[in-house]
């Protein structure tokens, strides 16, 4: 059963050279004085019930556009929307807000206009003020508030009515950092609760551990429709392969790697086997041939803890001359969460250039991080350019697997680096008490 039901949305604005042209095309219907700006164009998708869902894009992609018009605070040109349950927004900051009014009176008016009572409105603000944490702010008028203090107040009532389908836009970025964590775990808890979720994020390690599925808006068109992390996965190979005409290469000392290196060599060292393609993509000019791990003696290990020191190996064949040539390495866990990353460019390894037909094999030597016990996924990557501006030309998506099995007990994700110092034990002077 689908709770969000999006049929043929199309949404276009009339951009007018000036306010005379809108005057003029009503006395003259027959001529146009305006140009349409299609902010969207026959949108369609569904939204299973229970579900979390993602709406990708780069800024101007009609990301926001779309959601408001779920939301019901914009009309589509063309199309519809069902809904089958009680819908909450936070949409852009202080959508819903009068300003006039106190924090207390807009969570009245958001609320009545929810279809809540007064009763329920009033057992369930002590929990918004708890939520929101701004205060005695909550008596203030809302124009008075940061931004910050809008969007606590706004996620704290829309999470508070009790909604069966929460819509949620990149407001929350606004937010610090440990209002942003409290957020991200009351979105999990409804999520485990059933409710349906639907939010806007260009957080694309969020999106592949909350999301099921998601859509990739691009000039208001979905350009790609599915799973959140095959989305997400194309959604990033199309913005790497975008060039940034602000970015600039950064110089640097770099050592030239191969400098001693033999030009024959009587041993051949070529990996050539990839375990594992979930997804593959790049422009082709480079294909990673192989990837494999080896332990201190170099051997395929047979048992690895986390504070191992192991080498990854990659072979990459160039088809054609790469200038400027960069090989490199995701780790990511088992939801999909990049842990840490490493390149040739941030090592201040300079390869050099390649021609067609040339076979690099390349040795990454990595002591693991005391990281928590279970499976983590490699990523082996070829690209051309710098860190900062770069092409891929391959990356293939969990190349290869290794399980790291409890050698110390691990907290969270990582255990840190760390040494206790007793700086003072003090005894507390009694004092007397006079008779």
């Amino acid at each position: 059963m689908s709770a969000i039901t999006v049929e043929n949305i199309s949404k276009n604005y009339r951009i007018y050279p000036g306010p005379s042209a809108r005057l003029k095309e009503l006395i003259f219907p027959s001529r146009k004085f305006h140009q349409d700006f299609w902010a969207l164009r026959n949108v369609s998708f569904s939204v299973k019930k229970g579900s979390t869902f993602a709406i990708i894009g780069e800024n101007g992609s009609g990301k926001s556009t779309l959601l408001q018009i779920i939301a019901g605070t914009l009309t589509a040109t063309r199309g519809k929307v069902e809904l089958n349950g009680r819908l909450a927004a936070l949409l852009e900051l202080g959508a819903g807000f009068n300003p006039e009014f106190t924090g207390r009176e807009n969570t009245f008016l958001n609320g009545a206009i929810l279809g809540l009572t007064r009763k329920d409105i009033l057992q369930r603000l002590p929990e918004i003020e708890r939520f929101a944490e701004i205060g005695e702010f909550i008596d203030q008028p809302v124009k008075t508030y940061s931004s910050g203090m809008y969007v606590r107040l706004a996620f704290a009532i829309s999470i508070n009515v009790d909604p069966e389908i929460l819509l949620v836009d990149e407001s929350l970025s606004v937010g610090d950092i440990y209002f942003q964590q409290r957020c991200m775990h009351k979105i999990r808890q409804m999520k485990q609760e059933g409710k349906t979720i639907l939010f806007v994020s260009h957080d694309l390690a969020a999106v592949k551990n909350l999301c099921e599925s998601a859509v990739w808006l691009d000039n208001g068109v979905i350009r790609e429709q599915g799973s959140a992390a095959e989305v997400a996965a194309r959604y990033l190979a199309a913005i790497t392969l975008k060039k940034d005409p602000y970015r600039t290469i950064k110089s640097s000392n770099v050592s030239k790697a191969f400098a001693n290196i033999e030009k024959e060599q009587p041993v051949d060292l070529t990996v050539r086997e990839i375990p594992n393609v979930d997804e593959r993509w790049g422009n082709g000019n480079a294909k990673i041939l192989g990837i494999k791990l080896l332990d201190e003696e170099g051997k395929i290990p047979q048992n690895l803890y986390h504070g191992d020191s192991v080498t990854t190996r990659i072979s990459v064949e160039f088809k054609q001359a790469v200038m400027k040539p960069i090989i490199g390495i995701i780790v990511r866990n088992r939801l999909g969460e990049e842990i840490s990353g490493v390149n040739t460019s941030l090592q201040n390894v300079e390869l050099p250039p390649s021609t067609a037909n040339q076979i690099y094999t390349v040795d990454f030597h990595i002591c693991l991080p005391v990281l928590q016990p279970g499976n983590y996924y490699l990523t082996p990557a070829i690209a051309d350019g710098t860190y900062l501006d770069f092409v891929v030309c391959d990356l293939v998506e969990n190349a290869l697997s290794m399980t790291l099995q409890q050698r110390e007990t691990v907290y969270g994700y990582m255990k840190m680096t760390c040494q206790i110092e007793i700086k003072q034990v003090r005894l507390e002077p009694t004092k007397s008490v006079d008779s």
